[in-house]
């Protein structure tokens, strides 16, 4: 953005840390936290009164000694969540000074193109807020209660440092109702249009802000796009599967490629179209399930020298796993018929409770059962605007491998 950052209000009030309620961690469990580890589970707390749900309260060790500040919800998995090892208010200035680093990061690592994430969450120190700028367009997503009780603190940040010509909150994700929150989407600030344009790599694409999924696009896949971009070769056949507004396709016809986008997203398949159009690239984009499509169409258009696989995440826990694991399975197994000898196919997988390394077995599994042998050929996560501190391990979410067949 590079815009210069201005002040708007006071502070807003904030509770002393020295009026903060106090939680102990239970004995053995503070290495983590003092390794900044974000998160504390259930049954890691002991004893003593409990906060209000959605309160910033001050973390102690079994010993008594300070370890954090953060804030507390009773009704969530991680009860606890951190935002900083310094027992300081969580005020305006805070939020201001966390926004600062998380931008100056992000000047440093991305390029070409106008948009990025430029707040990750626990990976940026403030747990359950994320932001993505599209081309000035703030889009807000809220997780968690704490993030939701400070709001007066961390909105008057964002308009500060960011200085963005709108701000629209898409915070109608199903793991809200965990922690007590209504789904909602509605604007925060400023005139804010329903579809933004943006720019990656020389490619002008339109944003569904307010009826598209998640934050209205996917940024997070800007690298594989780019790696794929680089790979097609002019006249090859590319396959994109789960399109959504076709990221991965259009950047292969730009590239010389013959490209083809499914996905069963009608606002998806619509804004793919239409950005296929803005970047004048003759791309069909098909409304169907992918899963359908590559037994039922897909052989009737010939072998593909390229097939992307790009599920949404299945898995959100450790319980939906093997759901997850199947989806892969088939997908792989109705890929492979329809893949050239020689061609790539690249399979996606956005959830942090699938490894890379059970990733790559449930192909190998897929690959045997149709009896067409792969071969690994790099993999690929997701871009640095989403940071992965290897204190944080589940930061780490995407994971794209990269395979070749005999």
């Amino acid at each position: 953005m590079g815009r210069a950052s201005r002040r708007i209000g006071p502070l807003g009030t904030v509770c002393s840390v020295n009026d903060l309620p106090t939680l102990t961690l239970a004995s053995g469990r503070d290495k983590k936290i003092r390794g900044r580890y974000p998160w504390v589970q259930r049954g890691e707390l002991v004893g003593g009164p409990t906060p209000k749900n959605g309160s910033v309260a001050r973390l102690l060790d079994n010993e008594g000694r300070f370890l954090s500040v953060g804030t507390y919800n009773g009704a969530s998995r991680f009860p606890f969540r951190v935002y900083s090892l310094e027992d300081e208010p969580l005020d305006q200035e805070f939020f201001a000074r966390r926004f600062r680093q998380s931008f100056a990061l992000r000047e440093k690592l991305v390029s070409d193109t106008d948009s990025k994430r430029v707040l990750f969450a626990e990976a940026d120190g403030v747990p359950g807020l994320i932001v993505d700028d599209y081309a000035g367009h703030l889009v807000v997503q809220v997780r968690t209660l704490g993030g939701e009780k400070l709001r007066d603190q961390w909105l008057p940040a964002m308009l500060e440092v960011f200085v963005p010509k709108s701000i629209y909150e898409k915070s109608d994700m199903q793991g809200r109702e965990e922690e007590g929150l209504d789904m909602v989407a509605r604007p925060l600030f400023g005139d804010c249009p329903p579809v933004v344009r943006m720019q990656e790599s020389g490619l002008l694409l339109d944003v569904p802000v307010a009826e598209g999924l998640k934050t209205g696009g996917y940024l997070d896949q800007r690298n594989s796009r780019r790696l794929l971009a680089a790979q097609v070769k002019p006249g090859d056949k590319v396959l994109d599967c789960f399109c959504y507004t076709g990221g991965f396709a259009l950047a292969a016809s730009r590239a010389g490629a013959i490209a083809y986008g499914v996905d069963i997203h009608p606002v998806a398949v619509a804004t793919a179209r239409s950005n296929a159009v803005l970047n004048k690239l003759e791309v069909p984009f098909v409304e169907a399930n992918a899963f359908d499509f590559l037994t039922d169409e897909a052989p009737s258009l010939g072998k593909f020298d390229w097939i992307v696989l790009d599920p949404p995440a299945i898995a959100k826990d450790k319980a939906k796993r093997d759901s997850l694991k199947w989806a892969i399975w088939k997908l792989v197994c109705r890929a492979l018929p329809v893949l050239a000898p020689g061609g790539r196919l690249v399979v996606c997988n956005c959830s942090y409770q699938l490894p890379l390394a059970e990733t790559i077995d449930v192909c190998r599994l897929a690959a045997n059962d149709v009896g067409k042998p792969l071969f690994l050929e790099g993999v690929t996560y997701q871009d640095l605007d989403h940071p992965a501190p290897v204190t944080f391990p589940e930061s780490l979410y995407l994971k794209c491998v990269w395979l070749r067949s005999d």
